[in-house]
């Protein structure tokens, strides 16, 4: 008489169990992990993986920065100057131009592409450049991690009318506060310069080449890999 009995009513409920099975299993449908899933044996996806690991970001500079001083260095105005196609996160530091990164401890693909011209075409003073990654661990003080940098000017006295610079590595966080930025750098002597928006900003000739007009040069792309 002092027995209790407990009803337990499930809303789906499966006896098969593909993860466990000694051969192996296959899932069909979506596969959401809010954790670690540890696989030991070959296991087939066919339908989505989504989860907690699943992080990307990505934002274009959609409207050129001008007027840049000669022999400055500048922070690519991504959060008044561009456009945030992705942020899956919600990381994206819009008033220091800065990418949180969502995991302490995991593994990122970083990308990065720049423009960079001189303000005046007809001059061509653009004599070298550079275009970096920077990071801050501490989430406020950046160095440098990865970049490059030309110099366009010749033992002629020739100089550049603009330069490219583009990159991708892989990155493993340490910290909960990392966070990346990206950074240029232009010795025009002594005309401004400018961070492009476009291919065709960059290459200065509007006339001729208008069927590339929105092709993105200068962004900024982050993927969680692991």
């Amino acid at each position: 008489k002092d027995d209790v009995i407990e009803v337990v009513v499930y809303d789906t409920f499966s006896v098969a169990d593909p993860v466990s099975a000694k051969d192996g299993g296959t899932f069909s449908g979506n596969v959401a992990m809010g954790g670690t899933l540890a696989v030991t044996g070959q296991t087939t996806f066919s339908g989505d993986v989504v989860g907690a690991v699943q992080e990307y970001f990505h934002v274009d500079l959609t409207t050129t920065m001008t007027g840049l001083a000669d022999v400055s260095t500048n922070t690519v105005d991504f959060g008044g100057k561009g456009t945030v196609k992705y942020d899956t996160k919600s990381n994206f530091d819009s008033t220091n131009d800065a990418y949180l990164l969502g995991s302490s401890d995991g593994v990122y693909l970083i990308s990065y592409s720049m423009g960079i011209r001189s303000e005046d075409m007809s001059a061509e003073a653009l004599i070298d450049g550079i275009a970096a990654i920077f990071v801050a661990t501490d989430g406020t003080t950046f160095a440098p991690l990865n970049g490059g940098g030309s110099r366009g000017y010749d033992q002629q006295g020739d100089e550049a009318g603009s330069m490219m610079f583009s990159g991708s590595f892989i990155y493993k966080s340490t910290t909960s506060t990392t966070k990346i930025i990206l950074k240029a750098y232009a010795n025009t002597n002594p005309d401004t310069y400018q961070i492009s928006n476009d291919v065709v900003t960059n290459q200065g000739h509007t006339s001729t080449t208008t069927s590339f007009v929105g092709a993105r040069c200068t962004f900024l792309s982050v993927a969680r890999i692991a």
